[in-house]
C-alpha cells in the first residue's frame, strides 16, 4: 500500500488526461459524422466514460476517444479497488497479529527504535514478528521497514485499542521508545492496566518485558524503587507464572556505563597498593552523558589503593552541572573527590590540575564540531603541561615527543553528527593523537545491549543473590523460596545491588593479575593463590564500592537497631543503613560478606561460558 501511495499524485493527472482525450475524441467523432455539438456536451460525455455510460458509439472511433474509453473506466475500477483494498489489507494484517505469540511491539519510531528494529530483524530467520505503532504516516523509514516485514499500525500507542490491536497480551517485549519520556511512561501505565483487565488472555508462564527509555532522575527512581505486583484478587486470576517485568534505560547512561567499564583508569596506571596515587579522571562537558559519566565513575572506580578517585569536570557552565549534581546526589563527595572548573580555569597557565596524574579523559559535548575542537585542545594542553613537568623534574622534556598515548581521550560524539561523515580524514587525524571518536548509537541501540545483556546480567545477578540468600538463611535458620521467587521479590534497585558487584569484578581481577576470557589459551588462574592481604584488600574495595552505591541512591547512616523487622523497613524503604561506616568498624560477619562476590568469580565465569586466566603483571 505504501508503494501505491507514492503514485497518488499520478491519478488526478490521468483523470484530467482521460477527460481531455474523451472531449477531443467526441468532438472529432461528431465533426466526422456531421452532427452539431458543443464543448460542454463533449465534456459531459467524456465524464460519463468513467461509469461506462457514453462510450458506445457507432462507426470508426477516433484514437483519442478510443484511449479515453478504456482509460476512464480503468481509473474508476482502480479507485474502487484501492478504496476496498486498503481496509481489507489492514484487517488482514490485524488478523495475522491475533495469532502471534512472543512477538515484539515497538511504540514510536525514534532513531533508537529504528536501530533496535533493524537489529531484531537481523537476528530473525524468516519473517520477523514485529509490530510498530507510530502516529507519523509520513516518516521516511516506514516504507523500508514495511518491505522488511514489520507490520505498522498508524495510531497513538497510549491508546488501549492500539495496544490490543498489536496483541499486547501475547507479546514478549514492548519497547516504549518515543522521543517524549512522559509518553513512554503513559504507555507503561496502559500496559499495566490492560494486563490487569484481561488476565484470561495472558499466556501461562510468560513474562512481558516492558522496556522504556527514561532520562529523568525522578521517573527512573520510581521504576527502580517500586516493582509491579498485582493486587491479590487480580493476581489470583492471572495464569500461573505470568508477570510483567519493567526495565527503564537511558541511552546516555548506557553510553556512560560502556565508557567507564571499558576504559577504567587501572588499565593505564597502577592503583594496587597504598603507595600509588589516587586515580584521576577528567570529564569535559556538562551534557546528560557527562552527568552519567560522573555517576558511573563514582560507582565503579574503587581500586586496591583504597583512595577516593579524583574527578575533574571541565565545562563552560559549571554552575548548572554542579548545582544539579549537588541537588540530586548530595552524598557524591562521599564517593569521589570532585572538582568543577571552567574552560578558562583549566586551559590556563595557572591550571590547578596536575595533568600528568590524569589517567583517562572523557569528552561529552552536545556538538560534534565542539567535540573535535576541544578534544584536540585537550590533547595539546595536557601534552604541553606534561612536557613542562618532565623538563622541570629531569632538566629536559621527553625525547619521545611523538607519544600521545597518555592519557587516552575518549570522545562520546552527540547522537546527531555530520562532520565526521563529511570529512573522512577526521578520524585518522584524531587517531594519530590517540583520540578515539565514538558514536554509541549503533553500538548500544541493539537487542544485545538493551535486551540480551540485561537478561545475561540478571542471570548472573540471580545466582549471586541466591547464594547470598542461602548463606544468610542458613545462619538465621530461615527457609527461602526458589531462585526465581527470591529474585522476583526484589525491587529493581535491590537487583542493581547484585548487578553492580558483578560489573566491578573486572577491576578486582586486574588487582590480582587475572581476567575473564572466552579463549582456549592462557594459564588458568587459581583463586586459592590469594593470600590474606589480597582478601582483605578485595573486601575493602567491595565495601568502598558498596558504600558508593548506597550513597548515590540516597542512603544515610543510622545506628544499628536490634529489631530485625524494623531494620528491614529502615534499610529497604527509608534508605537508612548502619553499615555506612569505615571497613574496620564493621563486624566480622559483614566484612566476610564483602568477600562474597569475589569468592563466586569462578562460578560467574562458568555461568558466562568464560575462564579466568592470569594476565601480564
Amino acid at each position: 500500500m505504501a508503494t501505491l501511495k507514492k503514485f497518488n499524485w499520478l491519478i488526478p493527472i490521468l483523470v484530467l488526461v482521460s477527460v481531455a482525450l474523451g472531449a477531443l475524441g467526441f468532438q472529432e467523432y461528431f465533426d466526422r459524422s456531421g452532427q452539431e455539438t458543443t464543448v460542454f456536451t463533449c465534456l459531459y460525455l467524456s465524464l460519463q466514460l468513467f461509469v461506462l455510460n457514453s462510450g458506445g458509439v457507432i462507426g470508426k472511433v477516433p484514437l483519442p476517444l478510443e484511449i479515453a474509453r478504456f482509460l476512464a473506466p480503468a481509473l474508476t475500477a482502480g479507485g474502487i479497488f484501492l478504496a476496498i483494498w486498503e481496509p481489507f489489507y489492514r484487517n488482514y494484517l490485524l488478523f495475522r497479529i491475533r495469532f502471534w505469540k512472543n512477538h515484539l511491539i515497538v511504540c514510536g519510531l525514534s532513531k533508537k527504535a529504528e536501530l533496535l528494529i533493524e537489529d531484531f530483524i537481523r537476528e530473525v530467520k524468516g519473517t520477523p514478528k514485529i509490530v510498530l505503532i507510530d502516529q507519523n504516516e509520513n516518516h521516511a523509514s516506514l516504507l523500508n521497514l514495511r518491505k522488511k516485514g514489520v507490520i505498522i499500525l498508524l495510531g497513538n500507542a497510549t491508546n488501549e485499542e492500539e495496544l490490543l490491536k498489536a496483541n499486547l497480551l501475547h507479546a514478549k517485549y514492548i519497547l516504549a521508545l518515543t522521543r517524549d519520556e512522559k509518553t513512554n511512561i503513559q504507555i507503561a501505565q496502559q500496559v499495566t492496566r490492560l494486563y490487569d483487565q484481561h488476565p484470561e488472555k495472558i499466556l501461562p508462564d510468560s513474562t512481558l518485558q516492558v522496556i522504556l527509555h527514561v532520562d529523568d532522575f525522578y521517573s527512573e527512581n520510581i521504576f527502580k524503587e517500586f516493582h509491579e505486583k498485582a493486587v491479590p484478587e487480580i493476581a489470583a486470576h492471572r495464569p500461573a507464572g505470568s508477570k510483567l517485568d519493567y526495565h527503564v534505560f537511558s541511552i546516555f547512561q548506557l553510553a556512560a556505563t560502556y565508557l567507564v567499564d571499558h576504559f577504567s583508569p587501572d588499565q593505564y596506571v597502577s592503583y594496587r597498593d597504598d603507595r600509588d596515587p589516587p586515580a584521576h579522571v577528567l570529564i569535559l562537558g556538562d551534557t546528560l552523558s557527562a552527568e552519567f559519566l560522573i555517576l558511573e565513575a563514582a560507582q565503579m572506580y574503587h581500586f586496591a589503593n583504597l583512595k577516593k578517585t579524583n574527578v575533574t569536570v571541565v565545562s563552560d557552565d559549571i554552575v548548572r552541572i554542579q548545582t544539579k549534581m549537588e541537588s540530586l546526589y548530595p552524598s557524591l563527595p562521599e564517593t569521589v573527590v570532585i572538582r568543577y572548573l571552567t574552560h578558562v580555569q583549566f586551559f590556563s597557565d595557572q591550571c590547578p590540575v596536575r595533568c600528568e596524574e590524569i589517567a583517562v579523559c572523557f569528552v561529552a559535548l552536545d556538538d560534534d564540531a565542539k567535540s573535535i575542537y576541544f578534544s584536540r585542545k585537550l590533547r595539546q594542553f595536557i601534552y604541553a603541561r606534561v612536557q613542562l613537568v618532565k623538563k622541570k623534574n629531569h632538566g629536559t622534556a621527553d625525547t619521545a615527543i611523538g607519544d600521545f598515548s597518555r592519557p587516552p581521550i575518549k570522545v562520546l560524539l552527540p547522537r546527531t553528527t555530520a562532520l565526521i561523515h563529511i570529512f573522512g580524514d577526521i578520524r585518522e587525524e584524531m587517531k594519530l593523537m590517540d583520540i578515539e571518536l565514538m558514536n554509541m548509537d549503533h553500538q548500544l541501540c541493539n537487542k544485545k545491549t538493551i535486551v540480551d545483556d540485561r537478561k545475561s546480567e540478571d542471570f548472573i545477578a540471580q545466582h549471586i543473590h541466591y547464594e547470598w540468600a542461602k548463606n544468610k538463611a542458613a545462619k538465621d535458620n530461615l527457609r527461602i523460596g526458589s531462585m526465581r521467587d527470591e529474585w522476583d521479590d526484589l525491587k529493581d534497585a535491590q537487583k542493581d545491588s547484585n548487578r553492580l558487584p558483578a560489573r566491578h569484578l573486572n577491576i578486582k581481577l586486574r588487582y590480582v593479575h587475572a581476567k575473564f576470557t572466552d579463549q582456549a589459551d592462557g594459564e588458568d588462574w587459581d583463586i586459592e593463590s590469594l593470600n590474606e592481604d589480597n582478601w582483605d584488600r578485595i573486601a575493602r574495595m567491595e565495601h568502598n564500592r558498596w558504600m558508593a552505591e548506597k550513597y548515590l541512591t540516597g542512603y544515610v547512616y543510622i545506628d544499628d537497631v536490634p529489631d530485625k523487622s524494623l531494620k528491614k523497613v529502615l534499610n529497604q524503604t527509608l534508605k537508612c543503613h548502619s553499615d555506612l561506616v569505615p571497613f574496620d568498624q564493621l563486624s566480622k560477619d559483614i566484612q566476610d560478606y564483602d568477600k562474597f562476590t569475589f569468592h563466586m568469580a569462578p562460578v560467574i565465569a562458568e555461568l558466562n561460558n568464560k575462564r579466568i586466566i592470569k594476565s601480564k603483571q
